[in-house]
């Protein structure tokens, strides 16, 4: 059953963190938008808000404050995304996405929001028992950070049949960094013979007030000469704040979480909150891919159907934050990679023997992860001969060409900054209005 057009000022193509960034600035600005795609490749997220912490090259250099690593990056790289924004718009394109997330229920630990000069970033513990700079961190993994950096006594607890999270090994990769850390492991209330376990099922068990007064128990003997207690991200997907509070006051130690291998807990938690903030504001979400869009009459047209109701959605701007490979923003057609939607050029090695380099571990990283969509100044994707193809088109996130943002770890910096100069620019050119 065919529904009436919807008329909207912008359509935002993507739900990850890029496309949620931009639907966030937009309705920020008072843009009424309609935002497609399914929330997937964030269920892959540890949670945290990377900006930058690694100059990639032959001999990779770290940097403790990303504003200092950025100029290095840009100087080196200019053609790089963060190229195209200022400290000033940085700093306003985290605080404005983490005031969101807070109202949604998930609050982030950071710099100053408004200093120029503490935006220093902080260390978190990895499931390889490494240690990784990141700019922000959600509240259940602050105490971790601060423990860190406090030089306290740490132990991690691991769960018997959770694969890719062992505390011993951890606990032994840290101390030789120096750390103090211990590491235990216990059974799992109710699935001491289960086998395999995963994160998400765990969590869910510990939303039951039982099950997690029994996790309690089980824990408390290990704490006795420790600080702080460090766990696999598993507390709970909606109630995880209370959760961790209730452990806290009856432990009497701070309580952490570690992010786990993907899918992870912490990026569902961040699905979730998004999700449920955004059916409570002027933000239409079709959760579907998009596979076919059109110009006409100078607006992009594309169908959604979800059920047995199919509608129209004419857009007069449209941010394409569509993701790499794993999004399939990007796909490889002919042994070249390609552009799903609008066939944009896409910057890449001139053939496919290009795309890796010999070493797998390369610290200079692999040509193909730079690959991606030029822009403009505004994050307006360029054609064939270096012009902008379309006046109103936008692209962000990892779909941008010339940024490595595993190895720099700046993905989420790279998609909120990209986002936000897009919409700051497409609210420039219309007024604000809802959708008809």
């Amino acid at each position: 059953m065919n529904q009436p057009t919807l008329h909207t000022p912008l359509a935002v193509v993507g739900s990850g963190m890029a496309g949620m960034a931009a639907a966030i600035f937009a309705r920020n600005r008072g843009i009424s938008t309609v935002q497609v795609g399914r929330v997937s490749e964030i269920g892959f997220s540890s949670g945290c808000l990377d900006l930058f912490s690694i100059l990639p090259g032959r001999q990779p250099v770290a940097f403790a404050n990303p504003f200092d690593g950025i100029d290095a990056l840009v100087k080196k790289m200019p053609c790089h995304p963060y190229s195209r924004v200022t400290h000033a718009q940085i700093r306003r394109a985290f605080v404005q996405f983490t005031d969101f997330m807070a109202s949604a229920g998930i609050c982030f630990h950071g710099p100053e929001k408004y200093s120029r000069h503490a935006w220093n970033n902080q260390y978190i513990i990895t499931p390889a028992g490494t240690l990784k700079p990141t700019c922000w961190v959600p509240a259940a993994m602050k105490a971790g950070t601060e423990a860190i950096a406090g030089n306290q006594r740490i132990c991690i607890i691991d769960i018997k049949g959770l694969k890719g999270f062992g505390a011993m090994q951890m606990a032994r990769a840290m101390q030789s960094k120096g750390v103090h850390v211990t590491g235990a492991t216990i059974a799992f209330p109710g699935r001491e013979t289960a086998g395999d376990l995963m994160c998400e099922r765990l969590a869910w068990d510990l939303e039951t007030p039982n099950v997690l007064e029994q996790f309690i128990q089980l824990v408390k003997p290990h704490l006795q000469q420790v600080d702080v207690l460090g766990l696999p991200a598993i507390l709970g997907i909606y109630r995880f704040e209370k959760l961790r509070r209730i452990m806290e006051q009856t432990l009497g130690k701070p309580v952490f979480e570690i992010p786990t291998l993907s899918p992870s807990v912490t990026g569902m938690r961040m699905k979730e909150a998004y999700m449920g903030k955004i059916a409570d504001l002027d933000l239409l979400h079709f959760p579907i891919t998009v596979s076919d869009i059109f110009q006409d009459k100078n607006e992009f047209v594309f169908s959604v159907t979800q059920g047995m109701e199919t509608r129209k959605i004419r857009a007069k701007n449209l941010i394409l934050a569509t993701g790499r490979f794993m999004g399939k923003g990007l796909g490889v057609r002919d042994e070249q990679i390609k552009e799903m939607l609008f066939d944009l050029p896409v910057t890449q090695p001139e053939n496919r023997s290009g795309w890796l380099s010999n070493d797998f571990f390369d610290p200079a990283g692999h040509p193909v992860n730079r690959a991606g969509i030029e822009t403009d100044d505004c994050f307006r994707p360029l054609d064939k001969a270096g012009a902008v193809f379309h006046p109103r088109l936008y692209a962000a996130g990892s779909i941008l060409a010339y940024q490595d943002w595993k190895r720099e770890k700046s993905g989420a910096g790279i998609s909120l900054v990209s986002a936000f100069k897009a919409v700051s620019h497409i609210a420039q050119n219309i007024p604000a209005g809802r959708s008809e």
